[in-house]
């Protein structure tokens, strides 16, 4: 009887051991279930993170590469239009220059001769060419809207004098005198019909008629005028302080 007792002791203490090591097992494995998953979850958010960095990285340098080549756009841009803008200036200075007669000027146009004649009386001067016929002449191809007179190789702006000096001519205050050679440019057959109205300088076309005054026109491809190279009045001028 006590060896059955003895026996059935045993076995329930091995028992006991069986159990609680199963439980230690399971309780360890669970354990160790847990560990791996927790730390597998901080891995992955880790690579996470670090791809989203190396993103933003790649984002920021994209961007500073866009900028910059952004600003370097711009700066071509504004050189460009500021080469454009000041080629504008100078071609219009240009023009503005040519109108006023600083520049010199080539175009089509006429050429007229106006050279005295023979004296019909020795009290006459009807075969003189005066200074006001030549401001007849200035004034009426003006009405033909030319590009740009020139007498003697005078060129003749808006503020031009022609004024008598004896039997001579100033011109742009430069002493000149006969023949005439004037040079016109601008529209060929607008100009020789306003020389051919007999209407517009009554006085010197009677002259040119009765060969007291020689008159003659030429029409040409190529008329060069001379820059104006005067001196200027400078009128209704004040300081500006």
């Amino acid at each position: 009887m006590k060896i059955d007792k003895a026996l059935k002791s045993v076995n329930a203490l091995i028992t006991s051991f069986v159990v609680a090591g199963v439980l230690i097992g399971v309780l360890v494995a669970a354990q160790f279930q847990s560990s791996v998953a927790a730390n597998s979850y901080l891995v992955d958010e880790l690579n996470a993170q670090k791809e989203l960095l190396q993103s933003f990285d790649d984002d920021r340098e994209a961007l500073k590469n866009r900028i910059f080549d952004l600003r370097k756009q711009i700066e071509e841009n504004r050189q460009t239009l500021e080469l454009s803008a000041e080629k504008v200036s100078l071609d219009k200075l240009d023009t503005l220059k040519t109108q006023a007669g600083f520049n010199k000027l080539r175009g089509k146009g006429v050429r007229i001769l106006l050279a005295e004649g023979k004296a019909q009386n020795a009290q006459s001067d009807s075969n003189l060419v005066h200074a006001a016929d030549l401001r007849d002449l200035v004034n009426l191809l003006r009405t033909a809207s030319v590009e740009g007179i020139s007498i003697n190789e005078q060129r003749i702006i808006p503020g031009s004098t022609i004024n008598a000096l004896g039997s001579d001519v100033l011109v742009n205050r430069v002493k000149t005198a006969s023949p005439f050679e004037i040079n016109v440019v601008g529209d060929v057959n607008l100009i020789t019909n306003r020389l051919s109205d007999q209407s517009a300088y009554p006085d010197l076309y009677r002259r040119i008629k009765n060969k007291d005054v020689n008159m003659e026109m030429e029409k040409l491809e190529q008329v060069n005028l001379p820059a104006y190279d005067g001196d200027f009045s400078i009128k209704y001028a004040t300081d500006v302080k």
